[in-house]
Formats: structure tokens, sequence, C-alpha cells
């Protein structure tokens, strides 16, 4: 096994989920401070990949998985093992959980694979990772920083080290022109973004219909804009929301690329969500988000930052953590009125 040293080359397979990809970026930061002279070459699949690009300065360089593409198949899956092996990494950290993330390193004859040992991958890994209790009850965040501890680094596991993502001087120039095309002033309009989808399931779905009452209060008390995010996924029922919406707004879903979307965010005074992957870019810009949590558990997914609050009515049967409601009737959802998030974005607004 090469010594702390002798690592120059780190291959860093890192989730396929915006949202676990903002959650991990803390102990990418603490493997780099572990590993201070090594190079670290991130494996991502498109939707990830803009968190770990110029602006990360923890990341040397990132390789695209292409997973539905050039990298597809068996015989893709051979091709992408291949170039790995041409780069003679001499560790991999596996922050995805799959067995072909295992079976990808060991192809690739990258001599140290480390990762947690699960998915029937531990004859794959030469350092794998026990999953313990303790580890399956904190919040996500500590999940990958877990990994870098095995690795000999000094990382907190008792305080919650915050995400950070950065935005560049020429990517708020961008968001600013498209505010503009929009006909949003951004420097002179207060925006309230509001991200309403969630990839997940329904039972992550807070009311169209509450969204729309707390952005129409909170527009006429601030004389604000509201912004409406999401991707692909979300357009329909971001459009249902822009259709009901009296006040003033821009209804962005679809219309941006990931990064356009941070430098937006960034520049909401306040940020309204469910548990999605909106919801954590937010909290990671340190801008005032306000999340609603339904099916999932805030203790172990919720949002990570300085100016967060989580709403959310508990019921017997949450959190459940399934995509749709096994008994019809959504209650840990439809038991959050909007008095109860406008009372948060309020107390949000406040404290800022």
């Amino acid at each position: 096994m090469h010594g702390h040293e002798d690592i120059e080359r780190i291959l860093l397979r890192v989730p396929n989920w915006i949202g676990d990809a903002v959650m991990s970026l803390p102990a990418l930061d603490a493997l780099k401070g572990h590993f201070p002279e090594a190079d670290i070459t991130v494996l991502a699949k498109p939707r990830t990949m803009p968190f770990y690009g110029k602006n990360n300065t923890s990341v040397a360089d990132v390789i695209e998985y292409d997973s539905k593409g050039r990298h597809s198949g068996i015989g893709g899956k051979m091709r992408l093992a291949a170039e790995l092996k041409r780069r003679k990494f001499q560790m991999a950290v596996l922050f995805q959980n799959a067995f072909e993330a295992a079976l990808l390193s060991y192809l690739a004859a990258i001599p140290e694979r480390v990762g947690y040992a699960r998915d029937l991958r531990t004859p794959l890994l030469t350092r794998p990772v026990e999953f313990t209790e303790e580890i399956g009850r904190r919040h996500q965040v500590f999940y990958y920083l877990n990994i870098i501890r095995e690795l000999g680094a000094d990382v907190p596991m008792e305080e919650y080290p915050l995400p950070r993502i950065r935005v560049g001087e020429d990517e708020l120039g961008r968001a600013c022109g498209i505010l503009r095309e929009n006909g949003v002033d951004p420097g002179r309009d207060l925006v309230i973004g509001v991200a309403p989808g969630a990839s997940y399931g329904p039972a992550k779905r807070w009311s169209t219909e509450g969204f729309k009452e707390v952005l129409e209060a909170l527009s006429k008390e601030l004389d604000a804009t509201t912004v409406i995010f999401g991707g692909g996924d979300d357009v329909e029922i971001c459009a249902a929301l822009s259709v009901s919406l009296g006040s003033r707004h821009v209804n962005l879903a679809g219309r941006t690329t990931l990064r356009e979307f941070i430098a937006l965010a960034s520049m909401a005074r306040l940020f309204l969500t469910n548990d999605s992957g909106p919801m954590h870019v937010a909290a990671a810009l340190g801008v005032p988000t306000v999340a609603v949590f339904g099916s999932t558990e805030p203790a172990l997914t919720g949002p990570l930052g300085p100016r967060v609050r989580v709403v959310r009515r508990k019921v017997d049967c949450s959190p459940c953590f399934k995509r749709e409601c096994p008994y019809g009737h959504y209650n840990c959802m439809t038991g959050v009125t909007p008095a109860d998030v406008h009372g948060a974005a309020v107390e949000m607004l406040e404290v800022v």
C-alpha cells in the first residue's frame, strides 16, 4: 500500500444526485486537505459535473461518465475502465455506493480502492469501510466524511461542516443578464426563489396552492418578484404554479443550466423549496432557505447552511422515506400550512 506522501493521483467517484453531491462537498475538501499535494480527478455523471469545475479549488480535473452514450453497456464500461487505467491513479475513493463504482476502479487497476462495504463489492475494495448503525443515524454529510476519516484524516464528526458552493463573477454576470432578459432588475428588484418540484416523488412535494399563498403574501409585503426554478422533470409543476400566481414572477423551469441556476439562486433574498437538490444548493450558497419536509427526515438530509429553516408536521407514519404515501393521505405534507411556511420565511428575513 502506498504511503501517504506517495499519493499523487486520486480518482473520486462522486454521487449521481444533486443533493447528494452538495452534501459530499465537505468530504471532498477534507480529502484534499488530507492529501494536499495530490491531484484529485472527479468521475461524475453529467447531472453533477457542474459542482466540480473551475470554481472548485479541490479538484484538478473532471471526467464525464457518459453512461447513456460512449460509456453505455459492457463495452462502454470497459472503455471507461481503460481510460481510467491510462491515468495511472494510485487511489480511488468511492462516495457512490454502487457495485459498478468498485468494479470500474478494479478494472482500471487502481491499487488502492476505498469505499463502503456495501452492495456485494467488498472483495473489490482494498480498504472497505464498515457502514455502522451510528453512521446510518447521522446526517448524510457525515456519511461521506467518515470515508475520509477512515483514511486517517482528522475530520469534524461532532459538528456539521457546511457545504460551500463558489460562484464566479462571470457566472453572476450571466445571471444578471438572464434576469434582465426576463424583466427583472437585479440591482433593484428583491427576488424570492422557489423550487416547487422534487424528483424523488409526490411524498416530498408540498402543494402548489400552498406555495402560491405564501409567495403572493410575501410578494405583496416585500414588493418582491418570484423566480420559479426547476429541472426538466419539474416543468409541469412549475407551470402550474406560474399559471396560478397572480403576483409578479418569472418561470425559468427547464430554461437554465445547473451553473446558471446556482448563480441565479445566489442572488435570491429568500428561497422556498421542498426537500430537493435545489434546497441543498440554496442552503450551501448561504441564501436564507425555508424547506418543507414530508416523508423524509431533516436530521439525515436536511439543508446545511448558515441560514436555514425546516418546516414539517410530524405524524405517526413519518418519516417513511417513501416516494408515494403508502396510505394515500399525505398527512405529513397536507399538515403543513401556508401560515407555517410564511412564518418561517418572515423569521428568516428578520434574522438576516
